[in-house]
């Protein structure tokens, strides 16, 4: 599963950073669970964590029973990969100017990409690879049959 933090989209959802959608958009190609954390306008997508006050990581997890060690998150703030940490999940993040790339790593960023364009050039090398990257043997050739 794939958590993304709304920050990297406007309130009507089209993307604030260059290639958020297109991030997105392959992250599901790969076979992603895609869940967008904060709040959403209405008739936001159905996997949208909304919920004001709530830990937005472990309520992304909640919402499609997924667990950490098979989430990555895509943060976009330092409280946000703090949030990461304390759910227990890998997290990247896209300098989005609100905090520097040493303070998004200080914070506990396993990657830190200056926006989502950057990040879908290394998209092979990054966490976002495949999903459950860190899951059984069979689920990390991304090719059918597991081999």
């Amino acid at each position: 599963m794939t958590v993304v933090s709304t920050a990297l989209f406007g309130t009507d959802w089209r993307p604030a950073l260059p290639g958020a959608a297109d991030l997105l958009r392959e992250c599901a190609a790969r076979g992603w669970t895609v869940v967008l954390t904060g709040p959403g306008p209405a008739g936001a997508p159905a996997l949208t964590v909304t919920a004001p006050g709530s830990d937005p990581v472990q309520a992304g997890l909640d919402l499609v029973d997924g667990t950490a060690e098979h989430a990555v998150y895509v943060a976009a703030s330092v409280r946000e990969v703090l949030a990461a940490r304390r759910a227990g999940v890998l997290c990247l993040a896209l300098e989005t100017g609100r905090d520097s790339g040493a303070d998004l790593r200080a914070a506990g960023a396993a990657e830190v990409h200056r926006d989502a364009a950057a990040l879908l050039k290394v998209l092979d090398d990054s966490l976002l690879a495949r999903p459950r990257a860190f899951g059984p043997v069979g689920a990390v050739t991304g090719r059918p049959g597991g081999g």
